[in-house]
């Protein structure tokens, strides 16, 4: 029987962007893909990730985290490293806001994420339409990744709701797991675009420099969704980092 691998989304993004890299897992894992559609509460974003591993009967599995997902991958593993096999993180963050009283640069000022809250609810479309444009480098833009994407898009476009999307980005406020990496037992394959605009490269080696274990990769000429643009590179490394582990 395949192993479970759990993918935790990001932020305002349908299951479809993860197709091109699933394609490649599948042949090693049985995927769940959990997104954050209709969350009710802050707490929701890791106890529905605790409730799939229960409804499932899922002992041991991996875990991918992306964006927002990696906070509440990192979340669950502080408390579940005996039961994860492997630990991957796309373009990761321990903190997506700056915080001024410990120095940390890493990430959106405070405000910027409160204006965006604020015109979500005022102009929902727009402000998407912003944000999916900042998901790619101009080379991916280029080689049509942006377009693609659109597409693929509208082919499964559904009204999200304003209210998960908010507690989305007051998550994102709000969530600061700095002080649980150091305490996290178990290697971590961190891969992250140099030209990510939405999580600098600076928070992912923040949590690389933190960690008791694990491994970064810079992709060049890649944004915030180097699994979309990059999937068989991306599952190299991922089949490579657990290879290595296993031997």
């Amino acid at each position: 029987m395949k192993e479970s691998l759990v993918i935790l989304s990001g932020w305002a993004v349908d299951n479809f962007v993860w197709s091109p890299i699933t394609d490649f897992l599948s042949q090693d894992f049985q995927t769940f893909i959990v997104d954050w559609d209709d969350v009710l509460s802050l707490r929701e974003f890791k106890y529905r990730v605790m409730d799939l591993l229960k409804e499932k009967g899922i002992n041991n599995f991996s875990l991918i985290g992306w964006s927002l997902g990696s906070l509440v991958a990192l979340d669950i593993a502080k408390n579940c490293s005996s039961k994860l096999n492997n630990l991957i993180l796309f373009s990761p963050t321990a903190r997506f806001i700056q915080d001024e009283e410990s120095n940390y640069s890493r990430g959106w000022h405070k405000r910027v994420v409160e204006r965006m809250i604020d015109m979500l609810i005022k102009h929902p479309q727009r402000t998407l339409n912003n944000f999916y444009g900042n998901l790619f480098s101009d080379s991916e833009v280029k080689n049509g990744y942006y377009e693609t994407f659109l597409r693929d898009l509208d082919k499964v476009r559904k009204e999200q709701g304003i209210q998960s999307l908010s507690l989305g980005l007051e998550y994102l406020i709000h969530k600061d797991i700095r002080k649980d990496i150091k305490e996290i037992d178990i290697s971590a394959l961190l891969i992250h675009g140099d030209r990510d605009m939405i999580c600098p490269v600076e928070a992912g080696e923040y949590i690389g420099d933190n960690l008791r274990k694990s491994k970064f990769i810079l992709l060049k000429e890649t944004g915030h969704v180097p699994f979309y643009t990059n999937p068989d590179q991306c599952y190299k490394y991922i089949k490579n980092y657990i290879s290595n582990k296993e031997g």
